[in-house]
């Protein structure tokens, strides 16, 4: 499956083009999905034994999953974890945007699109989707995700996990490359770079 910190590549790469979304709610709505299976895990109701299995029947990835969710529940946890991040003074680690954070319209609508981007990225290559819950389709939650039409799981985790390592490599590429520094600054001083790509983004909230 996606690893959870990449799907804030599929919301990155809108901020350059759509300048009033807000960088927080757009990262943070990106990987609150993933809120269900961590809980899921944690209480011992599936735990990782394959590349999209739980080894238990009962299913991890519910409500927040859905686009019902993504668009209300979704939005609000955002809300919330973004003001707690922000009272955290994560900017001494180089992450920028998250203080003083308004929750106007273009917040939420970030959050919004971040959150549905995760359910929509999922879609692709998850087996078993509640994307349109609470409606039911051929008597199930759960719909097959589109590209499993064409392949097994792993390699359309792959083809999916690629795409977003990809288009990580490039916004990294570009704060480096517009601030005049090279890759090295990477091992060097990842701090730094982390405060490059968030500051860059943060700007035009």
């Amino acid at each position: 499956m996606t690893l959870t910190p990449l799907h804030v590549a599929f919301v990155w790469v809108l901020k350059p083009q759509f300048r009033k979304l807000h960088f927080a709610a757009l990262t943070v709505g990106a990987v609150i999905p993933d809120v269900e299976p961590l809980i899921a895990w944690m209480f011992g109701w599936s735990v990782f034994c394959g590349w999209d299995f739980p080894c238990s029947l009962l299913p991890d990835r519910l409500v927040l999953h859905s686009i019902i969710g993504a668009i209300t529940i979704d939005v609000a946890l955002t809300i919330i974890l973004v003001k707690m991040i922000g009272k955290l003074g994560v900017e001494r680690v180089g992450i920028c945007g998250f203080a003083n954070v308004k929750t106007n319209a273009a917040f939420l609508a970030s959050a919004a699109i971040g959150s549905l981007s995760h359910v929509f990225v999922d879609w692709l290559h998850h087996p078993a989707n509640p994307i349109f819950w609470p409606f039911l389709v051929d008597g199930s939650y759960y719909v097959d995700g589109l590209l499993l039409s064409f392949m097994a799981v792993l390699p359309a985790s792959i083809i999916v996990a690629t795409i977003a390592g990809a288009i990580t490599a490039a916004v990294i590429a570009r704060a480096l490359d517009k601030s005049g520094y090279s890759f090295w600054l990477i091992l060097s001083n990842p701090t730094k770079v982390l405060s490059l790509i968030t500051e860059s983004f943060s700007k035009a909230n």
